[in-house]
């Protein structure tokens, strides 16, 4: 009685105490980077908040490629607000020297990373998959999506794919394979780690359908499952590289996954792990409604005497794994379990690399299996379940379970976040090429060109402008001063003649500074 009547005040005022909140990560804004070639000198400010005030690690990572690679990083040493600690606020500056990037290819990008080095709630992102927003997706990717009989919707599909990873922020590209009259496209979005980029984590599902069926859950399923996971896990940095891929043709025979793995796989880099949906939204409880494959018993048991202790009920989930991929299989478990509890798994570990079992090679995983990289599928069970697949019924309306498909998603999403590394932090990019700045006047059309047919003329016009005064240098390729010259404009905007006859043939800058700010235009001297 005595702990009892301890206990009783305290449990009273726990439940008067608000409920702890979360550690919110940090946010970076108002990146901004000015390169100044001339003095082979970058400089870098940016704002970062931190709900709970938390010290920083700001890191710093140049790219020479759109920021494919982040490898030119310890060519640039930096200074000022970066490292660890560094406490939030604004108007925060780094300086960098780039005097090492002299003469590589003047176009750059700069990343930087703010980590508060705090534990990620990976509960709080897992529970942000909307069922909703999967559904509002799948009315638009629905519809015949084939080479001959489905191309508009194709088209239409590829292009919402590279919309969506531009708009991210991901490194999009698009790899393109011939097969007869036509041309496959796999479409990718990549978000490069900052620890280990070389190790890779693949979110991935095929886009293209069959010539007669809609192919909601064939595999439309699967498209709006890993954009969802990449809508939310691009918000973050990650240590390994995350990569997202819709690939084409897999109904012709995975044409798109074997190319890939063939021909597009980047050398040097690792993969740790792929999650291929194949079909995730079909779903029943009710009885004999899950057919199981011939000779499935023999070889997989475990998982037979599950599904018929359920009455052959298709109420779950089919983690497909070969003996390579034995631990990432455990991962996903493990991920479900723990953060979504209600999602059923069963899970088939295939001897050695698989391809012994045919009706587990029928997706885009097969490929990475065959020359012996991690992979699973992750499927409904496709014609073993669900009785529309490859028909012109495969349709969502009245079909597919959302909070099925939300749930493998789900579990998909934190078990790719474990994978990658996900840190708890924000990330953004800035461009720069030569001495652009990345700040321009308002209200000031200002254009630089080599006059129609006379190389030794460079044409300035700065239209609208209400700066007085202007200073002109033309720098080289290499950032070097070979031409100065001071603009006076009147306020009104001018135009100007600048001769070129001194230079010699090459690649040029043209640099326009005023009171406000400055602009740079490329220009090409030939001869």
């Amino acid at each position: 009685m005595r702990n009892k009547s301890l206990l009783l005040p305290a449990l009273f005022f726990a439940y008067l105490l608000p409920a702890q909140s979360p550690n919110q990560v940090p946010l970076l804004s108002n990146l901004n980077v000015t390169a100044d070639w001339a003095n082979n000198t970058l400089s870098i400010t940016y704002d970062v908040s931190d709900a709970e005030s938390d010290p920083l690690e700001i890191s710093v990572a140049f790219s020479g490629d759109a920021g494919a690679h982040y490898d030119l990083t310890g060519m640039v040493p930096v200074s000022g607000d970066a490292g660890f600690p560094v406490m939030p606020g604004t108007n925060r500056s780094i300086s960098c020297d780039i005097s090492a990037l002299a003469g590589l290819p003047l176009a750059f990008t700069v990343r930087l990373v703010a980590d508060d080095k705090q534990p990620f709630d990976l509960q709080q992102i897992v529970d942000q998959v909307d069922s909703n927003r999967l559904r509002d997706d799948l009315l638009f990717v629905e519809g015949i999506r084939h080479r001959t009989t489905g191309l508009a919707h194709l088209n239409a599909v590829r292009d919402s794919l590279v919309s969506h990873f531009l708009q991210l922020g991901l490194v999009k590209q698009e790899f393109t394979f011939p097969y007869g009259a036509a041309i496959g496209k796999n479409i990718v979005g990549t978000l490069p780690g900052t620890g280990t980029a070389e190790k890779v984590v693949i979110v991935d599902a095929h886009y293209d359908t069959v010539d007669d069926a809609p192919g909601a859950d064939d595999n439309g399923s699967g498209v709006v499952g890993f954009m969802e996971i990449s809508r939310l896990l691009s918000r973050y940095p990650a240590k390994k590289t995350l990569r997202f891929i819709g690939f084409d043709m897999e109904e012709d025979g995975l044409r798109g996954s074997l190319d890939y793995i063939s021909n597009d796989f980047p050398a040097g880099e690792q993969l740790e792990g792929m999650f291929n949906f194949e079909m995730i939204g079909y779903y029943s409880d009710q009885p004999n409604t899950q057919e199981v494959p011939g000779g499935f018993n023999t070889y997989f048991p475990d998982a037979t005497a599950q599904i018929a202790a359920d009455e052959y009920r298709g109420n779950f989930i089919t983690n497909v794994a070969n003996s390579t991929c034995a631990p990432l299989a455990l991962l996903f478990n493990n991920a479900a379990a723990q953060y979504v509890p209600d999602l059923k798994v069963i899970t088939l570990i295939a001897p050695g690399n698989g391809t012994l079992f045919t009706d587990l090679l029928r997706s885009d995983h097969a490929p990475f299996w065959f020359v012996g990289k991690p992979a699973l599928m992750l499927t409904d069970g496709a014609d073993f379940r669900n009785d529309c697949y490859h028909t012109p019924q495969d349709m969502a309306a009245g079909k597919l379970n959302f909070t099925f498909m939300s749930n493998v998603t789900k579990a998909t999403l934190a078990a790719a976040a474990q994978l990658a590394e996900i840190q708890h932090g924000d990330w953004a990019v800035a461009s720069f090429a030569g001495t652009v700045n990345t700040w321009e006047a308002p209200d000031c059309s200002l254009s630089v060109r080599v006059a129609d047919n006379q190389a030794d003329l460079l044409q300035i016009s700065l239209a609208a402008c209400t700066f007085t005064e202007a200073q002109v240098e033309i720098l080289d390729e290499k950032g070097s001063l070979v031409y100065t010259e001071t603009l006076t404009t009147g306020g009104d905007g001018q135009y100007y003649e600048l001769s070129l006859r001194q230079l010699p043939a090459g690649i040029y800058f043209a640099k326009i500074s005023w009171p406000e700010g400055r602009r740079t235009k490329k220009f090409i001297v030939s001869r």
